[in-house]
């Protein structure tokens, strides 16, 4: 009687239409009701879709089942594969591998020929955690009832040559590629097929981040951290040890999980790529990678970079050892240039302005094409657009609302110190005699608005600096700062940042 309720149910709700969907729903009544409610991905491929079904006088019941989305034309079609069937929950393990239980008691489908076919009916335990399928050939990792895990196949049959039972086990949710397991004390890494990946012997694994590698690629490998006797070094479900167990510290960046900061006990901070290729030397007091906050840079894309601490100083460094703000021993002033460089660099700007990962707007598809395959093509029409690119970063850096500070006056050297409000590192000294230094400074800030108007800058160190100002008092007198530094300046370069697309 319960099941012809049911059934009357999904009959009579599958003539309402459905809501929402971004989705065409096609088959019978009980599959358009499974799915109404429901918002099925427009991609292609398999999704499991639930639903709560409550009838007078009866708990409710959970239906689930498991759509194909396929693409025809401009729109996506979902139709019934398997389903739905009466259960607590239901969902993709796996390419090729869904699971759903009632109480303890765990079913797996596999994608066999074409179809999604029953593998295994009614396994008790308490948990299925991951698994694999190629075929009809399944491999799943359980929680048993005691709390230990093991490895079963389709037909829930214990996987010759893996443990009876391990300890523990972790299932990190960044990823569905490797699996933490302990056994007799130690830590691995086994992959959801069952095979080991990291041999179980170590005192600690866990997994450093699934991210990306340089040049928006996915990372070739999951990069564990692994310490045995107190030592720490990194391997990769691969099967590749990317550094042994032989230091004190480790740390990495997190978009660039090829690149590793490392010190050996006792000893100074290096970095070194997976490839073994040393980036920086074991010379540094610390070394520690830097994340910008983009919400404070602005920024579209962002730098690598390391914060470099030797003696009483620290740098900024990219991920080739290249300065991006050179050493000082201020530690107010240099963290205040870290939070802002992504905002005051000249490199990022034009990088972001004009988006020279993209095809420029006054450049040809071939000249796109070329430069993005010969290095010197794409430094030419770089340099091509260096100059009008100075020019609008200085606009951008002083905007509107830049004002003058004027400090104390120092009679003895008969100057004033000066500073620009949107130009953090840098103050100046202009020469005013001690007989105009009082006038000077009563008339600055009716000077100041002229005097930036017919300011010049220039970029150093990546970020703008002021190249002269000419104050004109309302007698007619005419005080010129000129930055030495200047000197011998050709135009402006940009900084190696290889930016993270």
């Amino acid at each position: 009687m319960r099941n012809i309720i049911l059934s009357a149910i999904l009959l009579v709700l599958g003539s309402m239409s459905l809501a929402g969907q971004d989705v065409i729903v096609v088959g019978g009544g009980d599959f358009k009701t499974l799915c109404e409610g429901n918002t099925i991905p427009a991609q292609e491929g398999w999704a499991v879709v639930k639903k709560n079904v409550s009838a007078a006088g009866l708990s409710p019941e959970i239906w689930c089942g498991i759509a194909k989305v396929s693409k025809k034309g401009d729109s996506y079609y979902a139709t019934s594969a398997f389903g739905p069937v009466m259960c607590d929950d239901m969902w993709l393990l796996s390419d090729g591998l869904v699971v759903y239980n009632k109480g303890n008691r765990f079913s797996a489908l596999c994608f066999v020929d074409g179809k999604w076919k029953q593998t295994m009916k009614g396994y008790n335990c308490r948990y299925i955690t991951c698994g694999h399928a190629n075929g009809a050939s399944a491999q799943m990792l359980v929680r048993d009832k005691d709390g230990l895990f093991s490895w079963i196949d389709q037909a829930g049959k214990h996987i010759p040559g893996t443990p009876e039972h391990y300890e523990d086990a972790v299932i990190y949710r960044s990823t569905t590629d490797v699996i933490a397991v302990k056994d007799g004390g130690k830590w691995g890494a086994m992959s959801p097929d069952a095979r080991v990946v990291v041999p179980v012997q170590y005192d600690t694994v866990f997994l450093t981040a699934p991210l990306r590698q340089w040049g928006g690629k996915w990372a070739d490998a999951n990069w564990l951290f692994v310490q045995q006797n107190g030592l720490w070094g990194v391997r990769g479900d691969n099967g590749t040890e990317a550094l042994p167990t032989v230091y004190g510290d480790l740390s990495y960046w997190p978009t660039a999980t090829d690149t590793w900061c490392y010190r050996r006990k006792g000893g100074k901070w290096g970095m070194m790529e997976t490839s073994g290729k040393q980036v920086l030397p074991e010379e540094y007091d610390a070394l520690s990678p830097y994340s910008f906050n983009a919400n404070v840079s602005g920024s579209r894309r962002l730098p690598f970079a390391i914060i470099a601490g030797q003696g009483k100083g620290r740098a900024l460094l990219n991920h080739k050892g290249k300065e991006l703000i050179p050493y000082m021993e201020d530690t107010n002033m240099f963290e205040l240039l870290v939070m802002f460089y992504p905002q005051k660099s000249f490199s990022v700007f034009t990088w972001n302005r004009y988006k020279l990962w993209e095809k420029g707007e006054f450049e040809s598809a071939a000249e796109f094409e070329a430069r993005k395959k010969d290095p010197s093509k794409a430094e030419g029409y770089v340099e091509s657009l260096l100059p009008a690119a100075e020019k609008a970063f200085a606009s951008a850096v002083i905007g509107p609302d830049a004002r003058l500070i004027l400090s104390r006056y120092d009679a003895e050297s008969e100057t004033f110190r000066f500073s620009v409000d949107k130009i953090l590192q840098d103050t100046y000294t202009i020469k005013v005699p001690r007989a105009d230094a009082a006038l000077f400074k009563e008339d600055f800030n009716g000077m100041m608005p002229d005097a930036l108007k017919g300011a010049k800058f220039f970029v150093r160190n990546d970020m703008l600096s002021l190249r002269s100002i000419t104050f004109t008092t309302p007698e007619g007198k005419v005080f010129t700062f000129e930055n030495p530094l200047a000197e011998g300046y050709t135009g402006p370069t940009l900084n190696d940042l290889d930016l993270i697309q």
